[in-house]
């Protein structure tokens, strides 16, 4: 999935960066808002400014002007920081005494607020004046003594800032400082950057963050159930896969039972297998051998004194960047991911770092590489063969296994009763 974004600087006087207006993109290549729905439009903005890049690498502490529409002003509440932001009200809202109500309210809990292209003779905006901290003033749209006049009215007003918008040449920056203008935004100074990386898809995302956790060994109860609960495909998932033949005589009434009956290793198996299962736009050799590399790092891993479960995990994720299309960095960003399972993802560094380098030095072929490690060449191959059985017999049940759900559904078509495959210890 690609998140797209772009942010245009906002400059004081001495050309100093005030602040970043962040404006919503399609995609990368995209130069203009290009805007169907503004409600979407701010909701995508503020989702991947926040969420998914986060406000740090795009202000770089500096504050971010939004334009919001009507209803994330009088209906729904600001998910920000009120230091970290500047809310832009759009020209075309109302301002109505329910929206006005909703600028008093915000600005009294210390919200600073911008207008956006003011227009003195609109008699619309004025109402709005004495709750805003900034009003932006768009050149194109007056002449240079409009502005000028613009400015006076403004400061006798009592605002705090002028933002001269789409400042194009020198001779205009000029002119408005001389009118009293103290901020500064336009192609002149800095055109739009656009921001942009793949992120998980978002369906898939609340099952990857499940797996992750589950490799900690601090993880409890409650954060499994608030994992899972909070997505309702996953949980439906869990409850049906205890409903199946491979539990035949266990019913649960809720996913903490569900949890407690399973226990964290048999969850992590579940969560794994759904993973696998619903990659079905994947090759299955790319699955297989990311099944293989994550049951011999897990076997590498017993035969060490380490966790087998973490080391499962981080073999099958060293994969995801090719599974879900996103680089591998991305991924690790946004899963709860222990420090030292981002260094042997990341780096191939640590304990378990180096068991995801032996299993990867196996598959390339690098017997040399393989020495160097401490591992024994016949002794790895060994462990790598069984990998491979395991993996073929995994794989081979994923597939039946979804040919009986299918066949289940016709009518008049009962459960199977074949077992999941079991791991040789």
């Amino acid at each position: 999935m690609e998140i797209c974004l772009a942010r245009q600087p906002i400059f004081d006087r001495r050309l100093q960066v005030r602040g970043y207006e962040l404006l919503y993109r399609r995609n990368p290549d995209s130069t203009s808002a290009q805007v169907l729905d503004g409600d979407a439009a701010t909701s995508a903005v503020i989702l991947n400014a926040f969420a998914e890049i986060g406000l740090q690498p795009l202000t770089g502490g500096q504050p971010a002007y939004l334009n919001l529409t009507r209803p994330f002003f009088t209906e729904y509440s600001l998910p920000f920081p009120k230091d970290a932001v500047v809310l832009e009200v759009l020209e075309d809202i109302e301002p109505d005494r329910p929206f006005r109500e909703a600028l008093r309210r915000l600005a009294g809990q210390g919200y600073r607020i911008a207008l956006d292209d003011f227009i003195l003779e609109s008699g619309i905006q004025d109402r709005l004046l004495p709750f805003v901290d900034t009003v932006k003033v768009d050149l194109t749209r007056l002449s240079a003594q409009e502005v000028t006049r613009h400015a006076q009215t403004l400061r006798r007003h009592g605002v705090r800032h002028l933002l001269a918008e789409k400042v194009e040449t020198q001779e205009e920056m000029q002119r408005c400082q001389a009118a009293g203008f103290d901020l500064f935004q336009g192609f002149f100074l800095s055109r739009p950057s656009t921001y942009s990386r793949r992120s998980i898809p978002a369906h898939r995302l609340p099952l990857f963050r499940l797996i992750a956790a589950l490799q900690r060994p601090e993880i409890d109860i409650a954060e499994l159930e608030r994992l899972i609960s909070q997505d309702v495909a996953l949980s439906y998932k869990l409850m049906r896969y205890l409903a199946s033949p491979l539990f035949p005589s266990r019913n649960v009434d809720s996913i903490r039972s569900a949890i407690l009956y399973l226990g964290s290793r048999e969850l992590a198996r579940w969560a794994t297998l759904l993973a696998m299962s619903s990659s079905q736009d994947q090759p299955p050799e790319r699955i297989i051998s990311l099944l293989v590399r994550a049951r011999l790092c897990e076997q590498l891993a017993q035969e060490g004194g380490l966790e087998g479960m973490t080391a499962f995990t981080i073999g099958l994720f060293s994969g995801l960047d090719g599974v879900l299309d996103a680089p591998l960095a991305v991924i690790c960003e946004e899963l709860p991911l222990s420090a030292e399972a981002r260094q042997a993802l990341l780096e191939h560094r640590g304990p378990y770092g180096g068991l995801l380098a032996c299993a990867l030095a196996q598959e390339h072929g690098e017997w040399e590489r393989i020495g160097e490690l401490g591992w024994s060449q016949q002794a790895l191959t060994e462990r790598y063969l069984e990998a491979i059985r395991w993996a073929d017999e995994l794989w081979a049940w994923l597939r039946r296994a979804a040919a009986e759900r299918e066949e289940a559904h016709a009518p008049g078509k009962g459960r199977s009763s074949r077992r999941l495959p079991r791991r040789s210890r």
